[in-house]
């Protein structure tokens, strides 16, 4: 299990490195990130390489016993490769070409650009991919947060891309129906990219853009994997890079995971009460390789922005949002920064220490949380989260939804009702997971679909194995409504999904958020808003009606035995309390229990990992600054802190504890040192 920081030691004299770094091996840290921003220092003049200052920087922290994590640059270049080449900046949707003075301004497809960075990162893999302090290699850095480029290199690339998608022209034109508003192409170098217009563009058009963009970024990690993966031992370190938190939509990070060893992530959650908001994000990275992942950029101290809200941590909430990433599935943490910058864009951001390097109120907690890490990282490494539930996430239905269309509405919609669905099963007290498209359902009782509105033959086809096998899909409006080219099915479904939820729509209404419809289900009263369905039963059951409005009495809760399982669809997007309901009891209908065996106080998090052999360990995480009573079904031990449980205790604010049955526990003398 690595834990660790990020550190630039090419902006530290190098005669305080040590100092650094001793302070790093007191506090328990066994890993840093490097050289993600550092192309200039690496190649001061083109094609002469310095990499001595790197050489005793890797071998000093190696004798502190930290290993290093090393990233090839690519998006942030040196001056005189821009001065060479001033065409390698993006040109954005309004035509304009970006300023250097900026990252991630750069074109990801230009050639130079890309000869230039694969060997740069060759030339550092040869060097030290058989260094025994080298233990993995990170591609670039947020590969995919730089704005769409739409230079004449792009749009080349686009239509090569285009070309090889369809073929043919007119297969295109007919995908897209491009007879629409007389679009029609003659030949694919009359595509031009999505820069600003009139109106807005085709669906299709812009479907096909976001999925070739995301193509761009993935493109852009086999390009850097491919230069490395040559000079690294056959069981050497393992290739990596930091997918932006998953609000970010513009990269396809399951497709992406295929040509990585591990998957990372950077997570910035708010502090106080609302810090489980972006959790989400930590399910989905467990998700795209459906292993453990990293953490490469972890939020600290407060940042020095004046107003910000939930910025500022308390004391016990580093500690506390350490362990949620860990008990989320993360065997790897590392802080960002670990000292404060006292120059440049970031200089306001927080760190582990401050602007001269001296220990700060962080540091002390960073500290303590190494000290138990080495009690018990042993124990937890490599344990996997194991869900019986899951929320389907599918970014080419994302892709759709969010698009830059003034039809599309509320252009988070996606994310907020993935998040929804999600906090709701956590809050009961149950793992979830996340699961793509192309994942493995059949591990799980229930599927909860937030929308879907792109579908083809074989993905309803997979769901329906699903339900027939005996598993429960709980679909939402929008789903199955439209093919892989955001083209509507004629009958508002595709075929297969009319007979999959026993019912097909006729009409659909919108509703403000301030609006809301009423509806009713088992007795009780709920809201729904912003989009609902009024459908024509055929095969599925009623079990809720809307009770207000014109269409009052249309169903608003549907459910269809198929084989051994059940499809349940609701045609409205419900308030959360519906949810928090619906949830509940379908899960004791199917016989699930939560981890605890009850639902935990509002607040705290309990999160479950288990090991190959056998052992579990059960994460019980105090998210407020208020205590909370917790009632266990059995005594166990707390191997976080040390201490065996009765069955009812108090957790103390931000109090974190991992559970453990007492006869499985395993004391660690205290001078072993984590795993690496």
């Amino acid at each position: 299990m690595l834990y660790g920081s990020c550190y630039y030691p090419e902006h530290r004299e190098p005669n305080r490195w040590e100092e650094d770094l001793s302070l790093m091996q007191q506090a328990g840290l066994n890993a840093l990130r490097i050289g993600e921003f550092a192309w200039k220092r690496f190649e001061p003049v083109e094609g002469d390489y310095e990499f001595h200052w790197l050489d005793r920087f890797i071998e000093l922290a190696g004798q502190y016993g930290i290993r290093s994590v090393l990233c090839p640059p690519m998006r942030t270049v040196p001056a005189w490769l821009v001065e060479r080449a001033p065409d390698l900046l993006i040109v954005t949707n309004e035509g304009h070409r970006l300023e250097y003075a900026s990252r991630y301004t750069f074109c990801i497809n230009h050639a130079l650009l890309r000869e230039k960075s694969a060997s740069l990162a060759a030339a550092l893999a040869s060097r030290y991919g058989s260094n025994p302090h080298v233990i993995g290699w990170h591609l670039d850095n947020e590969i995919g947060d730089e704005p769409d480029c739409h230079c004449l290199v792009c749009k080349v690339k686009w239509q090569q891309w285009l070309s090889s998608k369809y073929n043919q022209i007119d297969v295109l034109n007919e995908a897209w129906g491009t007879v629409f508003w007389s679009m029609e192409y003659d030949h694919f170098g009359q595509i031009p990219t999505p820069r600003i217009t009139k109106a807005d563009y085709n669906p299709g058009f812009l479907q096909a853009w976001r999925e070739f963009r995301s193509d761009c970024s993935i493109d852009t990690v086999t390009l850097l994997s491919d230069a490395i993966r040559p000079h690294l031992p056959e069981h050497g370190p393992y290739i990596t890079t930091n997918n932006q938190m998953y609000w970010s939509k513009r990269t396809d990070y399951y497709k992406m995971a295929r040509y990585l060893d591990i998957t990372g992530t950077n997570y910035y959650p708010p502090y106080g009460e609302n810090c489980d908001t972006l959790a989400f994000g930590l399910a989905a990275n467990r998700s795209f390789k459906k292993a453990p992942f990293h953490v490469y950029e972890l939020r600290n101290e407060g940042h020095s922005i004046i107003g910000a809200a939930n910025n500022t941590p308390a004391p016990g909430e580093l500690e506390r949002l350490t362990l949620h990433t860990i008990a989320n599935g993360a065997d790897g943490v590392f802080y960002f920064p670990w000292k404060r910058f006292p120059f440049g864009s970031e200089q306001n951001h927080g760190a582990i220490t401050d602007f001269d390097g001296k220990p700060t109120r962080m540091y002390d907690e960073c500290g303590r949380i190494g000290k138990q890490l080495r009690r018990v990282a042993l124990q937890i490494e490599g344990s996997l989260i194991i869900s019986d539930i899951a929320v389907l996430y599918d970014f080419q239905s994302r892709w759709h939804i969010e698009c830059d269309s003034p039809w599309t509405g509320d252009k988070r919609l996606y994310e907020k009702q993935i998040n929804m669905l999600y906090r709701t099963v956590r809050a009961l007290g149950y793992n979830c997971d996340a699961v793509g498209i192309n994942g493995d359902f059949s591990s799980y009782k229930l599927l909860l679909v937030p929308m879907l509105p792109i579908v083809d033959d074989e993905l309803v086809m997979k769901l329906k194995l699903y339900a027939e096998a005996g598993g429960i899909i709980l679909f939402h409006p929008m789903s199955g409504i439209k093919n892989a080219d955001a083209c509507y099915y004629p009958n508002r479904l595709h075929p297969e999904m009319i007979k999959l939820l026993g019912s097909r729509t006729l009409e659909t209404v919108t509703s403000n958020p301030l609006s809301p419809v009423t509806f009713q289900w088992n007795g009780e009263q709920y809201q729904g808003s912003l989009f609902l369905e009024i459908i024509q039963m055929d095969s599925a059951q009623v079990l809720g009606t809307f009770i207000d409005h014109w269409f009052e009495g249309s169903p608003t809760i549907t459910k269809q035995s198929i084989g051994e399982g059940h499809v349940w669809f609701v045609a409205t997007f419900a308030e959360e309390r519906f949810y928090r309901d619906f949830i509940s009891l379908l899960c004791q209908q199917i016989g699930m229990s939560p981890l605890l065996n009850a639902v935990p106080p509002t607040g705290v998090e309990v999160s479950m990992r288990q090991s190959a052999c056998g052992a579990s360990y059960t994460f019980v995480i105090n998210n407020r600054h208020e205590s909370a009573e917790i009632t266990l079904p059995s005594d166990l031990t707390d191997i976080w802190n040390g201490e065996h449980l009765s069955q009812n205790f108090t957790l103390q604010p931000y109090q974190v504890r991992i559970l453990t049955d007492a006869g499985k526990m395993q004391v660690l003398d205290e001078s072993i040192r984590v795993s690496l």
